[in-house]
């Protein structure tokens, strides 16, 4: 064998010894992955929420649904990603976590609260009176559910109380459209609104105004009946 061969037969045998090498020292340092064990897991998450750390404890809530979702911790770990994003005021990706709870865990003791928690969410999100108030609908919607389905929950005070709130966001919705109509003299939409107010909207602040403006407009339009029929309940009320 010649020496120029000599040197490259050396040359590939040291490529494929250190090549071994690599791979076994990459196998042994996959192997030595630290296993963390599920309790510890899930306690280092509830810790690092408790401190506030939120990405961290969202991050290791997530370890434990993805990798022990055959566990009881499975849904506490998902129910705890939910609350994560309602406290960080992230309420699209929590309505989607909770949605999928119910979805996976139908019989879970924590569907009560889980239903508030949708509540609470599509509440945070109602907006100015002066926009769409589509989600005050949803909000109200569920709300209604909670006390439907669980009259007698620790949820259904708040509910009760939510709902009065709601009302007034609603009545307030009205008395703005009215009051626009209105100085536009657009008569008849105007009493549309207030006449709402009047039916569905009665223990709210604005049946004052509504009263009010109700027996100005039929006054302005020449139906006297119905502005003294609205001025006497006023003077009642």
């Amino acid at each position: 064998m010649s020496l120029k061969y000599f040197y490259n037969f050396l040359l590939i045998f040291v490529l494929i010894f250190f090549s071994a090498c690599s791979s076994g020292n990459q196998e042994k340092s996959i192997k030595a992955k630290k296993i963390i064990p599920l309790e510890q897991l899930y306690k280092e998450a509830y810790v690092a929420f408790e401190n506030g750390n939120y990405d961290e404890s969202q991050k290791l809530f997530k370890i434990v649904e993805r990798d022990y979702s055959y566990t009881a911790w499975a849904p506490r770990a998902l129910l705890m990603r939910a609350y994560l994003y309602y406290e960080t005021g992230n309420y699209v990706l929590a309505l989607t976590h909770l949605q999928r709870f119910k979805q996976r865990h139908s019989g879970s003791k924590n569907l009560q609260y889980v239903e508030y928690l949708i509540a609470i969410c599509m509440f945070e999100q109602i907006n100015f009176v002066a926009q769409s108030q589509e989600n005050t609908e949803l909000a109200l919607k569920q709300f209604r559910k909670i006390l439907l389905n669980y009259p007698n929950s620790p949820y259904a005070t708040d509910a009760r109380f939510k709902i009065d709130l709601i009302h007034e966001q609603m009545a307030a919705k009205e008395m703005y459209l009215a009051r626009y109509y209105a100085k536009k003299e657009k008569w008849l939409p105007a009493l549309y609104r207030l006449n709402n107010i009047f039916k569905n909207y009665q223990t709210t602040i604005f049946i004052e105004e509504a009263l009010h403006r109700l027996v100005e407009i039929h006054y302005s339009i020449g139906n006297i009946d119905s502005a003294k029929k609205y001025a006497s309940i006023l003077g009642y009320n």
